[in-house]
């Protein structure tokens, strides 16, 4: 698990805890538009299958769309993806879902491991990635 060990603290200007505030300066220098509408996934992971499980019925219960992962391929962790589609990934959205799935975490015995967001296929292009159909 992730954070255990780790000094975490909010930064200006936006209130993103550093890591993440860190993450989110390197996506835009990678060239994503953060008013671009694209998917946000924040990962919480669960060492016991019961608090996965409460988490996932939590969450469904807020209306929050998400995912419960079981373990797999050697990672032997339970997790939760909370799935947020077609947002901008502002510091205000990204922060919130952060927010939502660190309280996840708390609640249920779990821990905020991190987020992902996709690039946009405009953002790709940008790079000289060539984009097949179907893959």
């Amino acid at each position: 698990m992730g954070l255990f060990g780790r000094k975490r603290r909010r930064v200006e200007p936006y209130q993103l805890w550093s890591d993440d505030a860190e993450r989110w300066e390197a996506f835009l220098a990678r060239g994503a538009d953060p008013t671009a509408e694209r998917n946000l996934e924040v990962s919480v992971s669960f060492v016991k299958e019961d608090g996965a499980r409460s988490a996932a019925k939590a969450l469904a219960a807020s209306g929050a769309a998400g995912q419960l992962v079981p373990p797999s391929h050697g990672v032997e962790e339970w997790g939760i993806l909370l799935v947020r589609q077609d947002v901008a990934l502002v510091p205000d959205v990204l922060r919130e879902t952060i927010d939502v799935g660190e309280q996840i975490a708390a609640d249920h015995g779990g821990e905020y491991e991190g987020w992902t967001a996709f690039y946009t296929p405009n953002e790709k292009k940008a790079w000289g990635v060539e984009l097949l159909d179907g893959v």
